[in-house]
């Protein structure tokens, strides 16, 4: 289905607050993502100058692919809780959620 379609089919199931609640959502789960991957990143670059190595070295630390390291360092890779957790037992932190 074309966005367009589906935008005009959303407003002929849903009325106009309940689009805008949808939308309100959709970008407050925009934000969070946005904000756990910029935080992941800044973890991992202070991790790899404590450490004093360099990307190759945290690739074979991690075990993981370079590209996906990359996309972990650009804020674009769609990673999961076991991920997660993985990077975090490398850098020996706990990590831990607060509501803002």
């Amino acid at each position: 289905m074309r966005t367009k379609n589906f935008h005009t089919y959303l407003k002929k199931r849903l009325d106009k607050k309940e689009i805008a609640e949808i939308s309100k959502q959709a970008l407050l789960e925009k934000q969070a993502l946005q904000k756990l991957q910029d935080d992941i990143s800044k973890i991992i670059y202070e991790y790899m100058g404590e450490q004093g190595i360099g990307f190759n070295e945290l690739v074979r630390r991690l075990g993981v692919s370079p590209s996906q390291i990359s996309k972990i360092q650009k804020g674009e890779a769609n990673l999961t809780i076991a991920s997660l957790a993985h990077i975090f037992a490398l850098l020996k932190k706990t990590p831990h959620l607060t509501s803002a």
